[in-house]
């Protein structure tokens, strides 16, 4: 009968290479979180413009009238007005409560068929 061969000791060396990746790891992701950014040196331009968002207020009170940056528009017209909103842009919309839901419905599908995705509802505290 053969007899097994004792095991001595634990053979160690993965266990270290496993730890020394880890720490590895674990040095280089402490550095960018303990700056909290990564620093670039930004390249100059001699022309600077900026583009800034702008914002649109679209009014529709109960009896269904509409309004764009408080000018009247008609229900009609209003595809066209909004032609002039990019993606960038931010719509802020107040309807009155009792307005029917249809009327909001329309709305919110002009804008989605914009792709305007930056809409937020006004309402009263």
């Amino acid at each position: 009968m053969k007899s097994l061969k004792k095991v001595e000791g634990i053979n160690v060396v993965p266990l270290i290479d496993v730890m020394l990746v880890l720490l590895a790891i674990i040095l280089t992701v402490s550095s960018f979180i303990a700056l909290g950014k990564i620093e670039l040196t930004l390249p100059q331009a001699s022309s600077h413009t900026k583009i800034e968002p702008k914002t649109f207020e679209i009014s529709i009170t109960a009896d269904k009238e509409f309004f764009v940056n408080k000018e009247p528009i008609q229900k009609e017209d209003l595809l066209q007005k909004l032609d002039s909103i990019t993606k960038e842009d931010l719509v802020a919309i107040s309807a009155d409560k009792l307005l029917p839901y249809e009327e909001f419905i329309f709305l919110i599908d002009i804008l989605k068929q914009k792709s305007i995705e930056k809409i937020s509802m006004v309402v009263q505290k």
